[in-house]
């Protein structure tokens, strides 16, 4: 029996939740402050286009601005990511002060699980689109710098957004 797009995306969930988990951690592991989120952004593209997605780097020249792109037509369904760290919050995962370096960065806000949440959902919304015959277009903004305001800013500014 063919499932209907929510069982598809909740089903999608279930079977790459150890893969979306493990990236999160991953992150977590590999914190960096705005506009030096390389490893986030790389890793977050990497598996994007590995499940299908055509990637555009370097948004206004911000090298860890990315878009993942699928499908085509509308309507278009914009998921916004984040995943950058601040500075001077490295911790151990725990629920006391325990930095692993004094002075490093880490992920405060947990931009480690927002990014890699909103990208488990676009995940599964495109995988719920195949499934059913949903025409549009899924986009993933791979998105730096928000905790310093300007990433989005420079995005908006190039006009990604428009559409």
């Amino acid at each position: 029996m063919k499932m209907n797009a929510k069982e598809n995306i909740l089903s999608y969930l279930d079977e790459k939740q150890e893969l979306l988990a493990n990236l999160a951690k991953d992150i977590w592991d590999h914190p960096q402050i705005a506009l030096q989120e390389t490893y986030a952004a790389k890793e977050s593209a990497d598996l994007l286009q590995k499940e299908g997605f055509s990637i555009t780097k370097d948004i206004r020249n911000m090298p860890t601005a990315f878009i993942a792109l699928w499908g085509k037509g509308k309507p278009i369904i914009g998921i916004l990511g984040e995943y950058d760290a601040l500075p001077g919050l490295s911790q151990k995962i725990s629920t006391k002060k325990e930095p692993i370096e004094d002075g490093k960065p880490g992920h405060g806000c947990g931009h480690n699980l927002l990014g890699v949440g909103s990208l488990g959902a676009t995940l599964a919304i495109k995988e719920a689109m195949k499934n059913n015959d949903i025409k549009g277009t899924i986009r993933y903004y791979g998105c730096p710098a928000e905790e310093t305001l300007v990433g989005k800013v420079f995005m908006a500014k190039s006009g990604i957004f428009d559409d």
